[in-house]
């Protein structure tokens, strides 16, 4: 597979933090329409190779392409202005903005008209995400954590993105509240967004993604796609500690 092929491309990816090496010629494509699931334990290195990704840490060794472009070395908000939006773990809304000024603060109409029509307008993302039209005059602290999550997740839409990254967009939330974020990840898979996403609940994740990953002690110890990883549920208990 070429870097022209894919929206994303990363080869031999190696990083670490100081003397301690957390990832070892770690390899991922992922091509436009295309929702991939990265899955393994935490401490396994999935945050870590999504910190190259994005730019938030330089790798020792290997090299990253988006959108046919070398992005290796590139400040994270270099890459952000590229089309790669990430929903970080822990939400990091702000708490004095309202819903609305989230969404009209953080609107990159241009990167939309350079190459695709607007889709992810504010009045698109209150369609997706009818709770957050009920309470767009609300702070972001007067939100609940489910709420603040689909915040998150229609902030990063709001920048029209052409690759988003769910770290855990599921952690955490009441099943309710989960089974609304998974009803939206459907949605945009539909839209023909793509999609990197990291999460636990491999159940759901089969008819999501197109394919998977499985990331042991900064490895790519097995991938495949969602037939291939529902039939063979030992991978399940053996790295990602689900049954």
């Amino acid at each position: 597979m070429t870097a022209s092929v894919s929206l994303l491309q990363a080869r031999g990816i190696e990083a670490g933090y100081g003397a301690s090496q957390v990832l070892f010629g770690v390899d991922i494509d992922i091509r436009p329409g295309e929702v991939v699931a990265l899955l393994g334990r935490n401490g396994m290195g999935k945050s870590t190779l999504l910190k190259v990704l994005t730019g938030t840490l330089k790798p020792s060794r290997g090299n990253v392409h988006f959108g046919g472009d070398d992005i290796g070395g590139a400040r994270p908000d270099a890459i952000a202005r590229r089309g790669m939006a990430i929903v970080p773990e822990g939400r990091h809304v702000f708490p004095n903005l309202s819903v609305d000024e989230h969404l009209r603060a953080f609107s990159r109409p241009g990167i939309a008209a350079a190459g695709r029509a607007p889709r992810w307008t504010a009045e698109a993302l209150y369609a997706l995400f009818p709770r957050l039209a009920e309470r767009k005059r609300h702070a972001g602290n007067q939100l609940s954590g489910g709420e603040q999550q689909m915040l998150a997740i229609a902030r990063a839409l709001s920048t029209h993105p052409r690759l988003l990254i769910l770290d855990e967009a599921t952690e955490g939330l009441a099943p309710v509240i989960r089974e609304e974020i998974w009803r939206c990840l459907a949605m945009l898979k539909a839209e023909g967004e793509a999609i990197l996403v990291i999460d636990k609940y491999v159940q759901r994740l089969l008819p999501l993604a197109d394919r998977h990953l499985i990331i042991e002690r900064g490895r790519v110890v097995w991938q495949g796609d969602s037939t291939a990883l529902d039939a063979d549920r030992t991978l399940w208990t053996r790295y990602v500690g689900v049954s």
